[in-house]
């Protein structure tokens, strides 16, 4: 038979739980951005994406590079194009694949000083470099976006990667904008979660 839950001992275990841990187990509240219709399809959009970096676009970059390798070391004839090509499908890659990474905080923190500070401090940093960075990736979409028609007009290739340019602008000019938003939603979500610490 079980025995009745004390919840001294459940508070006493909950803070014992490290802040940042705690985070992550805390169930999602009504109003939260993770009920806001935007931020599902954000989500939706994150993890399809995701799948194109991961099955699409570094399967490629391993194709075209073994490629190279085995025209080099066995027929003397190298892909011309295989560094420069890889290198923008690396692109394409990498900036697919880091909405989601900041939806599920996967990235790497430089928790030395961070794990000091009070879960409300930690907060307060959340909410404030979030919002720092939804700023910076906003003008870099824009700024990006304003390349794509130039790329487009002026035909940009490059020297051995003969191919236009702009479809990898195109990518990156998005992955740059779902990168915006997700930001959006973490700083939205650092400021309710500060809130609530502070009632």
């Amino acid at each position: 038979m079980n025995e009745p839950l004390n919840p001294s001992s459940l508070t006493a275990e909950w803070a014992a739980i490290a802040p940042d841990e705690r985070r992550d187990m805390e169930p999602a509240q009504e109003g939260d951005p993770a009920h806001f219709a935007w931020m599902r399809w954000v989500d939706k959009v994150a993890s399809i994406i995701l799948h194109v970096s991961m099955y699409v676009w570094y399967p490629l970059i391993l194709i075209v590079i073994l490629v190279d390798v085995i025209g080099r070391n066995f027929f003397a004839s190298p892909l011309s194009w295989a560094i420069e090509g890889s290198g923008l499908f690396l692109i394409g890659g990498i900036f697919l694949a880091v909405p989601r990474v900041e939806l599920d905080r996967n990235h790497i923190l430089l928790d030395i000083l961070y794990a000091r500070y009070s879960y409300k401090t930690q907060l307060a940093c959340d909410m404030l470099t979030r919002a720092v960075g939804c700023l910076w990736m906003l003008a870099a979409t824009i700024r990006s976006s304003v390349e794509i028609h130039t790329s487009f007009l002026l035909d940009e290739s490059g020297t051995d990667f003969r191919a236009p340019f702009w479809p990898i602008r195109v990518i990156m000019t998005f992955g740059f904008l779902m990168l915006a938003l997700t930001l959006l939603h973490s700083t939205i979500d650092s400021y309710r979660k500060f809130r609530r610490e502070g009632k």
